[in-house]
C-alpha cells in the first residue's frame, strides 16, 4: 500500500513541479480512501472497514474506529472525505447503487444517505 500512496503523490509532483515532503506507512493493507481534516490524514480500509486518523508527521494512528454499514453489508468501502468535523464514507455495489455514511471524527455514527 505504501507504493500506491507514493505513486498518488508522485504524479502531481511530476505534473506540477512540487516535491514529496515525506512518506508514511499505511495503517492497514487495503486503503480505499484518504481525506484531510483536523490536522490528520484519514484513511479508510476496504477490507477491515476501519477509519484511521493519522498524525501526518509521524504516521502514528491517533484514532481508529470500525465503520457501520448495516444497510449494505455486501458493499465495499470506496472513498472517504472530510468536511466540518464530519467524515463521509462511501459504499458502492456492482449494481451502481451507493450509500454515504456520516461519522464524527471521534467515530460516532451520524447517519446515512442512499444514492440509489
Amino acid at each position: 500500500m505504501k507504493i500506491f500512496i507514493v505513486l498518488a503523490i508522485l504524479l502531481p509532483t511530476i505534473c506540477f513541479g512540487v516535491s514529496v515532503v515525506r512518506t508514511i506507512d499505511a495503517p492497514d493493507t487495503n486503503i480505499s480512501g484518504l481525506a484531510w481534516g483536523e490536522d490528520k490524514l484519514w484513511a479508510l480500509d476496504e477490507e477491515s472497514s476501519f477509519i484511521y486518523g493519522l498524525d501526518p508527521v509521524t504516521g502514528i494512528v491517533e484514532v481508529s474506529f470500525e465503520v457501520i454499514h448495516t444497510a449494505c453489508p455486501s458493499y465495499s468501502p470506496a472513498g472517504l472525505t472530510y468536511q466540518s468535523g464530519t467524515l463521509f464514507s462511501s459504499y458502492i455495489s456492482g449494481n451502481s447503487s451507493s450509500y454515504i455514511y456520516f461519522y464524527s471524527s471521534s467515530g460516532n455514527y451520524l447517519g446515512r444517505d442512499c444514492l440509489c
